[in-house]
């Protein structure tokens, strides 16, 4: 029911969310999903008015509205709280400085005067690096992107807004490690005294910033907006309608969507190596020919899955020390035999050393069919195993997680991208049919390595 704007205006002075709706009716109105947002976030400053911080958290699909309506609380909470500071930190500087001028702007709007006459930029002091009302006691809006500096400032309400720029840097355990470095040191030492505090951001992993103030028991609220909902419908059709949501379900990887749109950590779905639990580089401008060893190793895919799969790896070994950058992948459902031309031509522009070829089945005739036309450097090595295809997957992923590092712009690469999809959907316990070769391929390459430098990395 529209309350009109007199009454709008009226409890905009009080309640969050008529002061979302006064300042854009229309965007609000069809997005009542975020009344569950504004609600949180309200209740933040009934608390602290009562002399309680509160920690709360809130994550929701892409598109969603997450900075708007963070921008405006930050607003609102100035305005309830002339003379008190906002601190929002977010994943880069350029990002930082979108969401502080996206602010500042609020207070340059008509709309807000009416609500809050008495509120006014102070006019010598409006750099988006940091800008005081008029009413400030000290600078009133600032942060920085992960890795900046915040010096001299001190913080009543803490943001930290999406602090990971994707998935890439959320499931690197260096860029990870770094983070939450940085937000210990940068972000929670600027926090004044009973400063609450407000996570707003994609969940990634379990691990991620947010899921560990989850798992602390410190957050007086989370709140969580799948893209879809139980009964698989769009959680608002103003943002994506529920074609549009399966359409790019059925096209990303699950621990994709899992993560970025329904705000669930991909662990806990039981995957066996979930995309976070893999090492990513840009692998764009090595050199194959600085490497120890070069090996590609192939399945016929007559079992398990119904594409074939070749990754094409660099090994550098050194100091005892092995790593195996997956430079490319061949994917596909063309099988062994019509993808000979392309092996031949990878074997080649990489300068792969052996490649290892199982002759199980079908396999034999694709051995035979490559061993006709490889020339030059490599060496062309068939197997045959009776190992079943888990068994060797179990004994061998871990070495995968540790010593494997794939190309982070493997999206670019159709193949690539299947093959890293395929990889990270294996389950546990669970149907695997036509999902098993990218990893089983990996896992052979694993145990070669075992074989070829264990002596020396164990």
């Amino acid at each position: 029911m529209y309350l009109g704007n007199a009454t709008l205006k009226q409890l905009a002075q009080k309640d969050f969310w008529a002061f979302c709706l006064f300042m854009d009716y229309e965007f609000y109105n069809k997005r009542r999903f975020l009344i569950d947002v504004a609600d949180a976030m309200n209740e933040v400053i009934i608390q602290y008015e009562k002399g309680n911080a509160i920690k709360i958290s809130v994550s929701m699909p892409p598109r969603a509205g997450k900075s708007y309506i963070t921008s405006l609380f930050a607003a609102y909470w100035l305005c309830r709280f002339p003379t008190l500071s906002v601190m929002r930190n977010t994943c880069t500087a350029t990002l930082y400085d979108k969401f502080s001028y996206d602010t500042r702007a609020l207070f340059r709007d008509t709309k807000l005067k009416e609500v809050f006459p008495e509120i006014s930029l102070q006019p010598d002091k409006q750099n988006v690096g940091g800008w005081n009302l008029s009413t400030a006691k000290q600078v009133s809006y600032f942060g920085a992107g992960v890795g900046g500096s915040i010096i001299g400032f001190g913080a009543n309400l803490a943001i930290t807004d999406d602090l990971y720029k994707s998935m890439t840097d959320a499931m690197s355990s260096q860029v990870q490690q770094s983070t939450k470095s940085w937000k210990q040191s940068a972000h929670d030492s600027r926090k004044e005294k009973n400063c609450p505090e407000i996570y707003i951001g994609t969940r990634w992993t379990k691990n991620d910033i947010i899921g560990e103030a989850i798992e602390s028991g410190d957050l007086k609220s989370i709140t969580i907006i799948p893209a879809l909902n139980e009964n698989n419908q769009s959680f608002c059709e103003d943002v994506k309608s529920t074609a549009e949501y399966l359409k790019i379900k059925s096209d990303i990887d699950s621990s994709i969507w899992n993560a970025e749109y329904m705000q669930t950590p991909v662990e806990a779905e039981g995957l066996l190596l979930p995309l976070s639990s893999l090492r990513f580089d840009d692998l764009s401008n090595i050199n194959q020919t600085h490497y120890t060893y070069r090996l590609s190793v192939g399945d016929p895919a007559d079992k398990g899955g119904d594409k074939y799969a070749m990754p094409f790896m660099f090994v550098d070994f050194s100091n005892k020390k092995l790593t195996c950058y997956v430079k490319d992948c061949i994917c596909n459902e063309a099988g062994i035999i019509a993808n000979t031309g392309l092996i031949i031509n990878k074997l080649h522009q990489y300068m792969i050393d052996e490649c290892i070829v199982e002759a199980n089945g079908v396999g034999l005739a694709a051995v035979l069919t490559l061993k006709e036309k490889i020339q030059g450097l490599t060496k062309l090595l068939p197997f045959t195993s009776t190992e079943p295809k888990e068994v060797r997957i179990l004994s061998n992923y871990e070495f995968v997680q540790k010593h494997f590092v794939f190309d982070s712009n493997y999206k670019s690469n159709p193949q690539y991208y299947q093959f890293i999809k395929d990889l990270t959907s294996y389950y546990i316990k669970g149907n695997n049919n036509h999902k098993m070769d990218a990893i089983d391929v990996l896992c052979s390459a694993a145990k070669v390595l075992k074989v070829k430098f264990g002596s020396v990395i164990y």
